[in-house]
This record gives C-alpha cells, sequence and structure tokens, in this order.
C-alpha cells in the first residue's frame, strides 16, 4: 500500500487507550474507519477489533507475527494510552508515558503511518508546577511535575521514532459538555467533589488564576478532524486559553449549582500557596492527624497544576469543529454541566445508599 493510499477514506486507524476517558470519547466518533483497539484492560467499545496488548511491552505485547500483520494492515494511529495518576510512580509513568510512547510511535514509523500522540498541555508549565512544591516526594506520595516530566520525555521519545506525528496537547480533561459523563473522574472533579463535601478548609490559589480544562467530547472531536485532515506534524494546544475560568469564578459555579441542589457549601477562603507552606503547615501539622496532613499535601500538588497563574498556550479555535467550544462562556457551560452531573451522581448514590 502506498502512502497515497494510506490517506484514503476510510482507514484502518490504531487506538491505545480506548477505554481511557479520551478514548471512551474518541472510539464512538471514528465509526467511518475500520477501528482496531489495542487493550491491556478492558475491552474497548465500540470498535470493529480489539488485540490484547501491552504498550509497555516489545512489539507492544504482541508476538511476531501478529506484530507484521499489524503493521502490514494499520495506516494511522492515535496514541491516547497513558497513566495520569500522580501516586503512580516514577517508574509506572516512564514505563507507559515515555517507553510505551516510544514503542507505538516506532509501530507507527515501521507501518508508514501517520500518527496523532496525546500528550498534556501542563509541559508549558513543567518549571512551574515543579517550583511549586509538586516535586517533593515526601509530599502525599503525589507528584505532578514527575507526571509532567513524564509526558515532556514520551514527547522526546516520540520524536526520536523518526514517524509522521501530530502531537495534541489538551489541558484537564473534563466530562462531556452536554451530558458531564466521564468515564473516570479527574483530579478537577476531586476537587469539586471535595468542595460540595465541605471538606476543603480553604483553596490555595490566587483568585484570578486560571483553570484550564476541556471537555472530552472537544478533544475527542479535535482529534477525529486531526486524523480525517490527514495528519501531519504539527502541535496543537487544545486548551481553554485566555477563555478559561478564574478560580474564583470555577469555585462560584460549585456554589451556586449545589445552591439550586439544595446543597449547603460554606464559602471557601483563598489562601496563596507560599502563605499556606509559610504560616499554615508551621503552625498545623504538629498537631492535626496524619490524614489531615495528607489531605492538605494532595490539595497542595493539586493546586500547583489545577491554577495557572498566566493562561496556558491554545489553537483549539484553528481546528474545524472546535471554535463553538471556546471562550469563557463556553467554559463555564461545560463546567456547570459536569457540577451538575457529579452532584446528580452524589445524590443517586445517597438515595441508593
Amino acid at each position: 500500500m502506498n502512502s497515497s493510499d494510506k490517506t484514503a477514506q476510510p482507514r484502518t486507524v490504531l487506538v491505545t487507550g480506548g477505554s481511557g476517558v479520551l478514548g471512551s470519547a474518541l472510539l464512538p466518533l471514528l465509526r467511518h474507519h475500520r477501528v482496531i483497539a489495542l487493550a491491556h484492560r478492558g475491552r474497548p467499545s465500540p470498535c470493529d477489533e480489539v488485540l490484547a496488548g501491552d504498550v509497555t511491552r516489545p512489539r507492544l505485547g504482541l508476538d511476531a507475527t501478529a506484530y507484521r500483520r499489524l503493521c502490514a494492515r494499520t495506516d494511522a494511529v492515535v496514541h491516547a494510552a497513558g497513566t495520569v495518576a500522580f501516586g503512580s510512580g516514577r517508574t509506572t509513568m516512564r514505563a507507559t508515558n515515555v517507553e510505551g510512547a516510544g514503542r507505538v510511535a516506532r509501530f507507527a514509523a515501521e507501518a508508514g503511518a501517520p500518527m496523532i500522540h496525546v500528550s498534556t498541555a501542563y509541559v508549558a508549565r513543567h518549571r512551574e508546577i515543579a517550583a511549586a512544591g509538586g516535586s517533593r516526594a515526601e509530599r502525599a506520595g503525589n507528584s505532578p511535575a514527575d507526571y509532567v516530566a513524564s509526558k515532556i520525555a514520551g514527547e522526546e521519545a516520540v520524536a526520536a521514532a523518526g514517524g509522521r506525528v501530530t502531537v495534541v496537547r489538551p489541558s484537564i480533561i473534563i466530562g462531556d459538555s452536554v451530558t458531564g459523563e466521564i468515564a473516570a473522574p479527574q483530579g478537577l472533579h476531586t476537587f469539586a467533589q471535595q468542595v460540595l463535601r465541605d471538606r476543603l478548609p480553604f483553596v490555595p490559589s490566587d483568585p484570578a488564576s486560571y483553570v484550564d480544562f476541556v471537555p472530552q467530547d472537544v478533544v475527542a472531536r479535535a482529534v477525529v478532524s486531526l486524523l480525517d485532515a490527514g495528519p501531519r506534524p504539527a502541535e496543537h494546544w487544545l486548551s481553554g486559553g485566555a477563555g478559561a475560568l478564574t478560580c474564583d469564578r470555577l469555585v462560584r459555579v460549585i456554589v451556586e449549582e449545589a445552591s439550586d441542589a439544595g446543597i449547603a457549601v460554606r464559602p471557601l477562603r483563598v489562601l496563596a500557596p507560599d502563605v499556606v507552606d509559610r504560616l499554615v503547615r508551621p503552625a498545623f501539622f504538629d498537631v492535626v492527624p496524619a490524614w489531615a496532613r495528607t489531605r492538605l499535601d494532595r490539595l497542595l500538588d493539586m493546586s500547583s497544576v489545577l491554577f495557572n497563574e498566566k493562561p496556558l498556550p491554545s489553537s483549539l479555535a484553528d481546528i474545524p469543529g472546535c471554535a463553538s467550544a471556546t471562550g469563557a462562556r463556553a467554559a463555564e457551560n461545560a463546567w456547570r454541566v459536569s457540577v451538575r452531573r457529579l452532584i446528580t451522581d452524589r445524590l443517586g448514590a445517597r438515595a441508593s445508599a
């Protein structure tokens, strides 16, 4: 099959991470292609074929014959698999986010197939995140700086493979912009749940700082748009940019939606993270229980990623079909939908308890 044939429609697309947050939103939009899902756990759906594999192993966990056959029939690759849990440890992060990304990229190069590699917009803030304290090993076993470092190294591993790679960098992914559904809660959902449960003593951030997120269906739509246009070496920042909500507005939306649902939420103070480190930690850490110290450390680590002094880069508006998802109004509407879904799920869980 020559290169011109490989850009014809429909194509055979290999997708990794099909069971994840992005993958579960992506697969339904790829029905006009033949989709092969490489799955380590679970059975992604909908797709035409599921191959049991593992990006952390040689030949993607396939035997030599299956690997060659997959190379021969793959026209394009979407690599969405990755470890996002901060507490998973450097070894796990490197195995999946760096070595795994490199293996998938080498496969794509051998197949002569263009590849879309899903990274993170927070590679733009690696130094700030590390400086905020998120790289300290003693802080609750979480390290957002380690995660971002693994994504930077993953991009480097993909580039070293020498294929035709499009890098997409979404910011924090939230639920579907219409339904609020999401395969698994993300960091921002955890923050909202803590606010709804009155478990946060304060928010470690500047009220005017930016909180950048993008709905999962918007990211999926962007990926499919780029794939259908014929992926080519480029970088795309899938983020709210200057249209991202401020920390103050983000919290207000949670409180407003809670009030509409009859849930009382205490007003939250906003304290700069350096004030917490200089004043709160020395004054209270010797007298509060271990679980409270762990919760505060996790909150501080999360804040180093969630809250940004400056807007993240964004090129989302330049991708066909995605311009309507940009701007502060679209961001607030999407966030309200996600918060409502969290509240509905919470009330439903209470009713069934």
